[in-house]
């Protein structure tokens, strides 16, 4: 079972890259973002340590993420402490499905916007790194409801093209002239490059 990373910055479409790629080949698909997000919930096992550190953020005893993410994105010394307050337990989480997931699925697919600086890199046999043209991400963003300050931020706090494709073994490009056959294209060349079970 070949445990399979799959990054790319905001309005990449990764998500959408990892959703086809998990049908086709029976992958199980962990998307970090909402183990983070489920973990920051009232209960959840990142919750009391992201509320005290940052208070101004808890609405009605929930942690409010656009208000945080407005906060912390932008600034690296506070996106800093909150994801030290969260990889952790989003890691151990992603650690035991993939423990799980042996014998049940084909691979596993790990998606994250910050696999290298999360640290998965080492765990993963192969890398996917999605991308596409900045106007098209913009315009993925815009239509979110991201306003122009917020999509300069976001685009402006994540790593370069550059640094992506260093740690990457394959390269997916998702730009709006990209339809689901080329996408599907090179999703099967990229798996047909994956090492063996192991």
């Amino acid at each position: 079972m070949a445990v399979i990373g799959i990054t790319g910055g905001a309005g990449t479409g990764k998500s959408f890259v990892a959703g086809i790629a998990a049908e086709r080949f029976d992958m199980l698909h962990i998307d970090t973002d909402k183990l983070a997000r489920a973990q920051m919930m009232p209960g959840g096992v990142a919750y009391t340590g992201v509320a005290e550190a940052f208070p101004d953020c808890v609405m009605d005893g929930q942690i409010d993420r656009a208000a945080l993410a407005k906060k912390v994105f932008g600034n690296k010394e506070l996106l800093g402490k909150l994801n030290g307050l969260t990889h952790p337990f989003v890691r151990e989480a992603v650690e035991t499905l993939i423990k799980n997931a042996e014998g049940l699925f084909e691979h596993v697919l790990i998606e994250t916007a910050i696999l290298a600086d999360a640290g998965y890199c080492p765990i993963c046999d192969a890398v996917w790194y999605v991308t596409a043209p900045l106007e098209d991400r913009k315009k993925r963003l815009a239509g979110r409801g991201y306003d122009a300050e917020r999509i300069e931020s976001v685009l402006g706090s994540q790593p370069s093209d550059e640094e992506y494709r260093k740690t990457s073994t394959y390269v997916i490009y998702n730009g709006e002239d990209a339809d689901g056959e080329k996408i599907l294209e090179q999703i099967e060349e990229a798996a047909s490059l994956l090492p063996k079970r192991r």
